[in-house]
């Protein structure tokens, strides 16, 4: 008996998957199967965007609380750029979302949610001072 989606999702996984590699389509679940190939895609895209913050958050750090600048604050932002680029090489399609005005204006709010209260923060812009392709240059530390 098959599994249904909607009451044992792994199993349905699971399922479905053995009928894509025997071949047999015609037992494919396709419409649910093609939502969660697409959920895929958004998953990448959430990720991106929740690291794209972490990273802009730590650059507003650096920025504004410079008399707290150390080697750890540097190495948290040269991981962040690595796990972003790792994803870019990964998924290159998502190249484009770096370079989409609203998707960097997004993770800057996400950003300015993690740094609110933080000494020095309180006055960050609205909008972001910095192109994602700049925040992830090795050599950019704003000052």
């Amino acid at each position: 008996m098959a599994a249904s989606y909607e009451s044992d999702f792994a199993e349905w996984t699971r399922e479905q998957a053995f009928w894509l590699r025997s071949g047999d389509l015609a037992l494919l679940d396709k419409q649910n199967l093609a939502e969660e190939v697409e959920h895929i895609a958004w998953r990448w895209r959430d990720e991106l965007a929740w690291r794209c913050a972490g990273l802009l958050a730590h650059l507003a750090r650096w920025q504004r609380q410079s008399g707290h600048r150390c080697g750890l604050w540097r190495r948290l932002i040269d991981l962040q750029r690595t796990q972003i680029l790792r994803m870019l090489n990964r998924a290159p399609s998502l190249h484009r979302t770096v370079g989409d005005a609203d998707f960097v204006q997004d993770a800057w709010l996400d950003a300015l949610m993690r740094v609110v209260g933080e000494d020095h923060c309180f006055d960050l812009p609205l909008a972001c001072p910095w192109s994602l392709e700049q925040a992830l240059a090795p050599d950019f530390f704003p000052d």
